[in-house]
């Protein structure tokens, strides 16, 4: 029998290291699909899945994710018959997965089934990784790098995995640089090439929780600041493509954890009626998205988190809330076009499959008698969201590099402090110091924000009222010594008092923060601004 060292893929060995593929397949190993007929389309298809595989004790022990990951790679397998509610994978472009948090070779069976239907590319690894280049995990390393508390979450990676039939020219992968979790969780950037010069950036993400910790609000809070990452290079890069006349996309897809309903909807199908929160609204809108709108039109609202039609969502539910967690969302384009349809189903097979499950999913097996032998049809806790975007119009000229390296200058200049600008706290977000809050040029109602020890809220203008804090202070302005605009808190014997412009030259002072120098010199009642 010859040998082929690399392997044929799909091919067949036909002589020493000599691969015969098949149709439309290339490379010295079968290795590269047949892509021609995608460089002819005009749309991307992005599916995005929670493969609920958190696997660190305790929690492994119920996750079942081996038992899951050999029924998921069956179903990946064209002619399938025992699987519901996957689309066709020959018209899916992309894959997004969350909750891969485990071993790459632990979920091989999926990775080749998806190989052999054409998704050749991938990020590799699962991503982002415990010590984050620019954002840590909370609470994981300490200031010299040495581990502190890593064994709190025990997870070595986010979780984050794309797999694409189109090439993968560039990744970035990041840690929130906001998040409560001693834990890896981000976001996966990848840059793919559609053919004809057409570029789109594609966000597989993971926020925060509905874990308050605690703290009323903190985890809706927290994910304020994510979204504002969210935007900050969304919105960086889809400037930098547009003005370099590079035909372009920028998709966002994933679990965002961010219920439209605000956890008030008992029902499997779409309640737009139960989208009121402004902040809510704020957050996609801060994304490309109009929720609300979406929702009317039947774009989104269909629950991803189904308890009545999930028998995985129900194991982990304390109560009917029927939530939509997961989306696929056009953030903004160089081809304008209508927000993709999202649809949702519940992946499942048709012949139950049995498994160990946990009575309390948070201690796992850590306690005896916490394991009971159970049967279930879902394959994913969350349904899975499939949505059709148009793409660009073809280039005229440029190419790939010019693409590539536009979009390595974005995230040197998103690592090198843009992104210590946009990950802050809106309006009720968690916060310690002002400096955790937006100013104006951030903030999504263009209200710059303070810090009042607990929550953002926005500051104060002039004449506008305030009182002391131990950090920072409540009127907008405070720290401008430059414009002749700033503010400071003028306060009366009750510690409570008026924001009133900072002094010129001469006026009468008692700390430096009174004076537009910043200097504030003298002994006793003669002290002046210099």
């Amino acid at each position: 029998m010859p040998v082929c060292s690399g392997g044929c893929n799909l091919g067949e060995c036909v002589g020493p290291d000599a691969c015969e593929c098949r149709e439309g397949y290339l490379g010295d190993s079968c290795e590269v699909a047949p892509l021609a007929s995608l460089d002819d389309s005009d749309e991307l298809t992005v599916l995005t899945i929670n493969f609920a595989c958190r696997d660190v004790d305790p929690l492994a022990a119920c996750d079942n994710c081996q038992t899951r990951f050999d029924l998921i790679a069956e179903a990946f397998n064209e002619g399938s018959t025992n699987a519901e509610g996957l689309p066709d994978l020959n018209s899916v472009d992309v894959v997004l997965a969350q909750e891969l948090g485990t071993e790459k070779s632990n979920f091989d069976q999926i990775s080749s089934a998806l190989e052999i239907r054409g998704f050749i590319y991938t990020t590799g690894a699962p991503g982002p990784v415990a010590n984050d280049r620019i954002c840590d995990d909370p609470l994981t390393f300490d200031n010299d790098g040495k581990e502190l508390f890593a064994s709190l979450s025990g997870l070595r990676s986010g979780g984050l995995v794309t797999w694409s039939k189109h090439p993968i020219n560039a990744v970035h992968k990041q840690n929130w640089c906001a998040h409560l979790f001693p834990s890896p969780s981000g976001y996966l950037v990848t840059l793919l090439d559609v053919g004809g010069g057409r570029s789109v950036v594609v966000f597989n993400l993971h926020a925060m929780p509905e874990y308050d910790l605690g703290i009323d609000n903190s985890a809706e809070g927290v994910r304020a600041y994510q979204f504002g990452e969210l935007s900050g290079l969304a919105g960086k890069l889809s400037e930098n493509f547009s003005n370099a006349g590079i035909p372009y996309s920028v998709l966002l897809g994933g679990d965002f954890n961010e219920d439209a309903y605000g956890k008030n909807s008992q029902r499997s199908e779409a309640a737009c009626d139960l989208i009121t929160s402004s902040l809510v609204q704020q957050k996609f809108e801060s994304i490309g998205l109009d929720i609300k709108a979406a929702c009317e039109e039947n774009a989104i609202g269909v629950p991803t988190w189904d308890p009545w039609s999930n028998d995985l969502a129900d194991r982990f539910s304390d109560d009917s809330t029927h939530e939509v967690l997961d989306y696929l969302i056009q953030h903004s384009s160089s081809h304008a076009s209508l927000m993709a349809n999202n649809a949702v189903s519940v992946f499942k097979t048709k012949d139950v499959w049995t498994g160990e499950f946990c009575d309390n999913t948070s201690l796992g097996g850590l306690i005896p008698g916490n394991l009971d032998e159970g049967e279930a049809h879902a394959l994913t806790d969350h349904n899975i969201v499939t949505a059709t975007f148009k793409l660009p119009n073809r280039a005229i000229i440029g190419g790939n590099n010019d693409a590539v390296s536009l979009f390595d200058d974005t995230i040197f200049a998103w690592d090198n402090g843009l992104v210590d600008e946009t990950a802050c706290g809106q309006e009720a977000s968690v916060c310690w110091t002002d400096d955790d809050c937006c100013d104006a040029e951030y903030s999504w109602t263009g209200q710059g924000q303070h810090c009042n020890g607990i929550y953002c809220k926005p500051c104060s203008a002039t004449d506008g009222p305030c009182e002391l804090q131990l950090e920072g202070s409540s009127c907008c302005g405070y720290d401008d010594y430059t414009s002749g605009q700033g503010t400071y808190c003028e306060t009366n014997l009750s510690l409570k008092g008026m924001c009133i412009l900072k002094f010129a030259q001469g006026g009468g002072c008692t700390f430096d923060e009174e004076c537009q120098s910043h200097c504030c010199s003298g002994w006793l009642w003669w002290r002046r601004c210099e």
